[in-house]
């Protein structure tokens, strides 16, 4: 079996997205790249680095279905965390992470949402346990 471990996703404003997942998603700061030119990340079992995209390189915005990357998390307290997306000034663009419901974006939800994060990447938030088939998570409670 294969673990995943590490996620890099390129940024177009590094700083930016660092302070929308260190605040808004909650990931703790590890410490910049040597170069810089990337900073790493954690949520306690991921590396997750943020890579500066390249001066000059366009990237077209594209609607969910057709996105770059699209990845999910899961949350202690979801409706801490969809305040603190509100508040960063992210935007919700769904009410589930299991269907693409425009209603309801002003009210915290029930049991999930969608955000984008400073590019525009779908960052499907959860605290049920069990959104995605397939995963096991053990919990220290």
């Amino acid at each position: 079996m294969a673990l995943l471990r590490h996620l890099a996703i390129r940024c177009r404003d590094m700083e930016k997205s660092r302070d929308f997942y260190q605040n808004a998603i909650g990931w703790q700061f590890v410490d910049y790249r040597p170069t810089r030119e990337g900073v790493d990340l954690s949520d306690g079992v991921n590396n997750i680095t943020l890579l500066q995209q390249p001066a000059g390189l366009q990237r077209p915005p594209l609607e969910e279905g057709n996105e770059y990357i699209h990845f999910g998390v899961i949350v202690d307290d979801l409706q801490s965390c969809w305040r603190r997306c509100r508040e960063w000034g992210a935007e919700i663009c769904a009410s589930s992470v299991k269907q693409r419901a425009k209603s309801g974006l002003d009210e915290p939800p029930e049991h999930s949402f969608k955000v984008l994060d400073p590019d525009g990447n779908i960052v499907d938030v959860t605290a049920n346990w069990e959104e995605w088939r397939g995963v096991t998570i053990q919990r220290d409670d």
